[in-house]
Parts: C-alpha cells; structure tokens; sequence
C-alpha cells in the first residue's frame, strides 16, 4: 500500500507534467517538483495554527488542476 505522502507526490507529479506538456523523459523531473511542492505546503501548514485549513487548501488544489486539465482535453 503506497504511503498518503508518496500518493500526494506522485498526484502533484501527474499535474505538473500535464501543465507541462506531457514531455517524455523528464520523469524525475517532475517529481522532484512535486517533492519540493509537498514539503513546501507541509511547511506552511506546519507555520499555521490550525491544520485543517491546510488540508481543505490542499484538497482545493488537486481540484483545480483536475478540472483545468480537463478544460485543456476538450
């Protein structure tokens, strides 16, 4: 079973090469962005007070990129 962390990476992963382009051969790439995406969101959370305002922010992320990358396929 993949860690909660490893899915949030490999999902910011996915939408990061989709804004991309979908470029071949850049994989690690992109998920070193989406590492340095997740720790910098975890550390902002870790700043704040209350932690569920992050996770709803977080949430509202994945949201968004799904519905822009399917706006980008129509």
């Amino acid at each position: 079973m993949m860690k909660n962390n490893e899915k949030a990476i490999q999902e910011a992963a996915y939408f990061i090469w989709q804004n991309a382009g979908c470029p071949q051969g850049q994989d690690e790439y992109f998920w070193s962005m989406a590492v340095e995406q997740i720790n910098n969101l975890n550390k902002s959370c870790n700043k704040k007070s209350s932690s569920s305002s992050c996770k709803s922010s977080s949430s509202k992320k994945s949201s968004c990129a799904k519905k822009s990358s399917s706006k980008k396929s129509k």
